[in-house]
């Protein structure tokens, strides 16, 4: 058993995550690190409100929630996409502060498709599943869940694999029956296939940045050429107000129908900017903290995500040559 001196807590075990997790995504999206340098020639402070995840196997997103139970996030609320072919919650540190860092679950609602598109998403999750051990991941987590944490060097396994192999997408590349069959009924789902459980996107806190509001962050990064979503979602002083860069399209390995490797254009990963205000009660009435300061809102509003998600949908699979 690990000592309570060497042992990592719930806090410490998801900083180290969400530095990994982080860092994985700055490699990947360059409109994330040009951001970070916006935020720091402003004088802000780089505040990650949330990262993005979406999947399509309910066994993976068990998984998710239980890792991250261990770096002190719990499942709270539900929301519902139809439109979208979603359905979502969200993961929390369970309190008073929004500043905490969050996860957004996304799971590809499989009953809202054709019965045998359902089929072919089953089994791409199941050909994935099979590329990849997390046993040892699992005996990681009964450990932190029996001690409440982990000393340094299965704090290190744990990270590692819960980013790099947990929020990655294993095994073979999926095929391009499948990405055009997900495209022509979910652009969105589409996107999270060609994926995998990575972050979708990663969302900084505007008035930690240095702005004043959204619309000031918006016009900044307009005129550093980010390309953004045409509107932001909520209405000026409401509890939540969003919007995001337009994921860039990016070639994806596919299997074609011979067996030999191609290459689909899709749309994957983008940078989300957000504004929390302060949390109103069902009557309107204005909500407090504990210690007198305004509480901020901190879940989120579908309404808002669903016209996030068109950030990054997949709506055409066109074969390149």
């Amino acid at each position: 058993m690990t000592s309570l001196s060497n042992r990592l807590a719930p806090q410490a075990l998801r900083e180290r995550f969400v530095g990994e997790a982080t860092a994985k995504f700055a490699a990947q999206v360059p409109d994330f690190v040009e951001l970070q340098k916006l935020v720091t020639g402003n004088g802000g402070v780089f505040l990650n409100d949330h990262g993005a995840i979406r999947t399509a196997d309910p066994a993976l997103r068990e998984l998710i929630v239980r890792a991250a139970g261990v770096i002190g996030l719990r499942k709270e609320l539900d929301y519902s996409f139809p439109s979208k072919k979603l359905v979502s919650f969200d993961l929390q540190v369970l309190g008073e502060d929004s500043r905490q860092f969050k996860i957004f679950v996304s799971q590809v609602d499989l009953p809202a498709f054709p019965p045998d598109v359902a089929r072919l998403i089953e089994a791409d999750c199941a050909e994935q599943a099979a590329a990849v051990n997390h046993a040892p991941f699992v005996a990681l987590l009964e450990k932190a869940e029996a001690e409440g944490g982990l000393g340094e060097a299965d704090a290190e396994r744990f990270v590692q694999h819960f980013v790099h192999k947990l929020m990655h997408r294993n095994g073979a590349p999926m095929k391009r029956s499948l990405l055009e069959a997900v495209a022509a009924v979910s652009g969105e789902a589409a996107s999270a296939l060609a994926l995998g459980a990575d972050f979708n996107h990663v969302t900084i806190d505007v008035y930690a940045a240095g702005f004043s509001g959204i619309e000031a962050m918006t016009a900044a990064m307009k005129q550093r050429g980010f390309r953004m979503l045409p509107a932001i979602q909520g209405a000026a002083g409401s509890l939540l107000r969003q919007t995001a860069t337009i994921a860039a399209t990016m070639a994806t390995p596919v299997l074609e129908a011979d067996g030999s490797v191609g290459s689909a254009q899709t749309e994957k990963q983008f940078v989300e900017i957000i504004e929390r205000n302060q949390a109103s009660n069902a009557w309107g009435g204005k909500l407090w903290a504990q210690d007198g300061a305004p509480l901020i809102f901190r879940n989120f509003l579908s309404a808002n995500a669903e016209k996030i998600f068109d950030a990054a949908s997949t709506k055409v699979a066109a074969k390149t040559e």
